[in-house]
């Protein structure tokens, strides 16, 4: 048998060595290759992110963009698409003005409804389909078991948020009093303070929850009616560097592969319904 060169020798143990970290690579690596970061000089694509986002949605720590459902999309968008993406906060009246404006070129987690003034062309395909629940005290979960139980009874909702039609009327026509709080986090409070008898949130808050807070699933309890969807998408800026088909064939390839479930996955504990 001939020995081998030392050059040979080299690749054999280059080989080996990869081998093993392949072997040794963790699951989310296996399924997806590692982002690539963009090169410096690759052009900016701005999401426009509100400052008063929270977990899972989004992640800010010291008034920065950390992490978050809505940041691993849209590094991944970005990824795809050859960007670089940054993250600019914005006050809520400001995000239809700042894609306007092409201050921002992407909002990302919003459908047509939530922003009336931006036009229904320039929403992109789903990211994601989420669900309105209704979430009760554990204690009362016997006798505030349907929807026809809360009849008449203070619901905590979130100041200025448009909630699926069928909400909006039960809050108009008086089924349910609205009782607005300005964030997802005040509304758990509220609950567990018993200032309102239940509040309406999505089935992504709700996972999440229930994942990061041990103490919530023996608190709280999640109805099993949902009460309307919402198909979450990305608004794209009329002067965005992304053009809408390039965008929209970014999100279905990470449909098709599996990277939208493994993200919310990730964020939430749970790949949705």
């Amino acid at each position: 048998m001939p020995r081998p060169t030392f050059a040979g020798a080299v690749l054999l143990i280059t080989a080996a060595v990869a081998g093993l970290a392949a072997l040794f690579s963790d699951g989310a690596n296996a399924q997806s290759p590692a982002p690539r970061s963009p090169a410096p000089q690759s052009p900016a694509l701005v999401f426009g992110i509100l400052e008063t986002e929270q977990p899972p949605l989004v992640d800010l720590r010291n008034g920065e963009v950390a992490g978050g459902l809505i940041k691993a999309i849209g590094d991944e968008v970005a990824r795809r698409t050859g960007l670089r993406p940054l993250y600019r906060l914005v006050p809520r009246n400001r995000l239809e003005a700042d894609l306007a404006d092409g201050r921002i070129d992407l909002a990302c987690g919003y459908s047509p409804d939530w922003l009336p003034k931006v036009a229904a062309t320039r929403f992109s395909t789903p990211i994601l389909v989420s669900h309105s629940v209704l979430v009760v005290r554990r204690a009362d979960s016997e006798r505030l078991r349907t929807l026809g139980d809360l009849a008449g009874r203070p619901i905590g909702a979130i100041l200025g948020f448009r909630y699926p039609r069928e909400v909006e009327a039960a809050f108009i026509d008086g089924t349910w009093q609205r009782e607005d709080a300005p964030s997802a986090e005040s509304n758990f409070l509220k609950l567990r303070n018993r200032r309102v008898d239940a509040i309406l949130t999505t089935d992504l808050e709700a996972d999440y929850r229930q994942t990061a807070d041990r103490t919530w699933a023996q608190a709280l309890m999640v109805l099993p009616q949902m009460v309307g969807d919402h198909e979450e998408r990305c608004a794209n800026a009329p002067r965005s560097p992304l053009p809408m088909e390039t965008l929209d064939a970014a999100i279905e390839a990470m449909r098709a592969d599996g990277t939208l479930t493994r993200l919310r996955l990730a964020a939430t504990g749970r790949a949705g319904s």
